[in-house]
């Protein structure tokens, strides 16, 4: 069980430093479900059922009760420490659109919700469910801090706050939730200054524990050593592109919608995994919209950073977990099956170097850093040359979920956008559709519909050309290279119009200063 107050660990804490009005830090996710069963029979949205089953399994995840304190002395690390003036509708809220109200209002919607940071004064998430969608449909977007939880970690809250079944067993009333009493601000500054004593020695242990990573078992120290070079060459540092600018506090959001079925045809005939064809749709898109602002392509590249898990979340705990590899997308090859073996064989090969365990490597010496050490890592960040963009592909459940009763069509995950990075893609695999949310900066990426619809035909593409060479040689060895690929931590633009927007909150919407504010009317709901 989570003590009262505990320490983020040095990557955590690198993303409240990461974080400013323009560059908020919190994953996102934007899920459909069925409207009936969330809805009573005057048509309105029973919030009260829902706050109250959503608070009902909070003792699950103790940290979403908790908010961040920052310490007096610079080099200590934050803590989480009890919300004592918690409140669930503060967290869990409505919005209406005006019915019957269409995708593109929703992608809309959702964009100027995702680009307003968290109140670090509370828990950092937000759920936003969005009533008035056509077809009676409801929306949920998600707003979940990095520093609380990784993508795979993610994915895990939302199989505790949903059901598996429609009609699920009838949950045990939880126990009165108390706060516990914060420390007195002696015993926090003594802990502060132990904990900055021992950083010395929790510099030798991390070093020293990543060598004895559970990876490198029974293997030589040159297998860490050789998959450190990988990371020390001049490839390292990614291709200059436009789509590497300072973004500003606006942002866009498509979907991309691909049947898993279709792609594991791909995957079978050519040997490759998931991941390998999404990262190849990925390339293929990105030339489009390359070639669309009259770049050149040919026999080029660009480079994605490719999350990957290296522990699995089993207790709810939250956190990150992760590593990253750095994988070279082929924009310059015009033919997909190229840009598809082009791909397999990178991520083979970032796999025989195990670039991930350099990645974990690296991240492991954060951990006993100082807290000005993890700021200036953070403003150095921000124009970091290392990658074009983050794909990031996170396997979620192959069954449908409920809430209350209502089952979840769809869903589809954001990433966040760092200061140079104008553009970013999420995958999420749910109840057989692989959903794709493209993220980006509105005004210095204007021209996100042209990704999106060069990921889309690239799908097409490799999904024909599997068609194709089944039938020219059944049962035929594969000709791309196999690749075991990572293990992972729509809608097309149409004229926007700002849609009259109603916001029911028991409790008052805290911003930072950014971006625009959503038009909306607070008001409390009791429903």
């Amino acid at each position: 069980m989570m003590s009262s107050t505990e320490r983020l660990s040095s990557l955590d804490a690198l993303f409240l430093y990461l974080e400013s009005p323009r560059t908020p830090m919190h994953m996102g996710s934007v899920a459909i479900f069925e409207g009936a069963p969330l809805k009573d029979g005057q048509g309105n949205m029973r919030m009260r059922a829902i706050r109250a089953a959503i608070e009902g399994r909070l003792d699950s995840v103790p940290k979403l009760r908790k908010r961040v304190r920052f310490p007096r002395f610079p080099g200590a690390s934050p803590v989480w420490v009890d919300d004592a003036g918690f409140e669930i509708a503060h967290h869990v809220r409505l919005v209406d659109l005006p019915a019957p109200g269409t995708d593109a209002e929703l992608l809309e919607l959702s964009a100027d919700v995702l680009a307003e940071p968290l109140d670090r004064g509370h828990p950092l998430w937000e759920l936003w469910f969005v009533q008035g969608l056509s077809g009676g449909r409801v929306a949920l977007i998600e707003k979940l801090h990095h520093a609380l939880a990784d993508g795979l970690a993610g994915v895990e809250l939302a199989t505790v706050l949903l059901d598996v079944e429609r009609d699920p067993a009838p949950q045990v009333d939880a126990a009165a939730w108390h706060p516990a009493p914060q420390p007195r601000e002696v015993t926090i500054v003594t802990r502060d200054l132990v904990h900055r004593s021992w950083q010395p020695v929790r510099a030798g242990l991390s070093v020293l524990g990543a060598l004895r990573h559970p990876l490198l078992r029974g293997r030589p120290a040159a297998e860490l050593v050789g998959a450190l070079g990988t990371l020390a060459t001049p490839r390292t540092v990614a291709p200059r592109s436009s789509i590497n600018v300072s973004v500003g506090h606006r942002r866009s959001l498509i979907f991309v919608r691909q049947p898993l079925d279709e792609l594991k045809s791909v995957e079978r005939r050519f040997g490759v995994t998931i991941n390998d064809v999404l990262l190849a749709a990925v390339a293929g898109g990105l030339r489009s919209q390359l070639m669309g602002r009259e770049e050149t392509v040919d026999g080029g590249t660009l480079q994605a950073l490719v999350p990957v898990a290296t522990d699995p979340h089993g207790d709810h705990h939250l956190g990150n977990k992760v590593s990253a590899m750095i994988v070279r997308l082929p924009v310059g090859l015009d033919d997909p099956v190229a840009r598809l073996a082009a791909v397999a064989r990178t991520v083979s090969s970032c796999k025989d170097h195990r670039q991930a365990l350099a990645g974990d490597f690296i991240m492991r010496l954060l951990e006993p850093l100082p807290r000005p050490a993890l700021i200036a890592t953070a403003a150095v960040a921000h124009h970091q040359p290392f990658m074009n963009l983050v794909v990031t592909n996170v396997p979620g459940p192959s069954m449908p979920l409920y809430a209350l009763g209502a089952q979840m069509l769809e869903a589809f995950p954001v990433v966040p956008l760092a200061g140079n990075l104008s553009i970013g893609v999420a995958a999420l695999s749910y109840d057989g559709q692989l959903s794709l949310g493209l993220f980006a900066d509105r005004d210095r990426c204007p021209d996100l519909d042209v990704l999106a619809d060069g990921i889309r035909r690239s799908f097409s593409e490799l999904i024909v050309a599997a068609g194709e060479s089944g039938a020219g040689n059944p049962g035929g060895e594969a000709n791309v290279p196999a690749s075991t690929g990572p293990h992972p931590a729509g809608a097309a633009a149409s004229p926007r119009r700002s849609p009259q927007r109603h916001l029911h909150s028991g409790a008052p919407v805290h911003r930072s200063a950014g971006p625009p504010a959503v038009r909306k009317k607070e008001h409390p709901s009791s429903r």
